[in-house]
């Protein structure tokens, strides 16, 4: 009788869930995805996400990262295939920073605004945009600079704030974390 109740209760647990193929490393939209990149993890259900199950491994090794994926996410038939990144009316744009350019806590996936810092060694008055003015963007990888050094961020804006970012001069940019809009 214990045996059965162990059994029942086991199999409720486990009812529903299924395999499914999980990113293990960073992609880049365009990458071709091999073996190495993918996991197979349980999940409850595929919730209508178009999760790719463990038993189609075998057709997504070789295929194309449709945009970029990150370790850790659940991958989707939408995520494999022709790159489709950047979005329509979306850019990509690196800026170059040194440390204290951006806040130690910003990550792949956070909001910034770009603001203008004073120019190193000015001391006269600045002409910067205010915060409230400044173009947005997310940020999709950091690559810090070893020890002096200069490393970089890279940035999906909208045309018009890739725009103003690049206008901005490489010493004087400011990477500000920044809430979503409309959150």
């Amino acid at each position: 009788m214990v045996f059965a109740v162990g059994f029942a209760a086991t199999s409720l647990n486990l009812g529903g869930r299924q395999s499914y193929l999980a990113v293990v490393h960073q992609l880049r939209a365009g990458q071709a995805i091999k073996g190495s990149d993918l996991a197979v993890v349980q999940v409850g259900t595929d919730a209508g996400l178009g999760l790719i199950p463990a038993s189609a491994q075998g057709s997504v090794v070789g295929q194309q990262a449709a945009l970029p994926l990150a370790p850790g996410a659940l991958l989707t038939r939408r995520e494999v295939g022709p790159a489709s990144f950047p979005p329509a009316g979306q850019q990509v744009i690196a800026v170059a920073v040194k440390t204290g350019q951006y806040p130690a806590e910003m990550t792949a996936g956070a909001h910034v605004v770009v603001g203008t810092a004073p120019a190193p060694g000015s001391s006269g008055p600045i002409s910067a945009l205010p915060l409230s003015a400044a173009p947005s963007a997310v940020v999709l990888s950091i690559t810090p600079g070893t020890d002096s050094a200069t490393g970089s961020v890279s940035l999906l804006a909208d045309a018009g704030a890739a725009s103003a970012i690049a206008s901005i001069p490489a010493a004087q940019v400011q990477l500000v974390l920044s809430a979503p809009a409309g959150s």
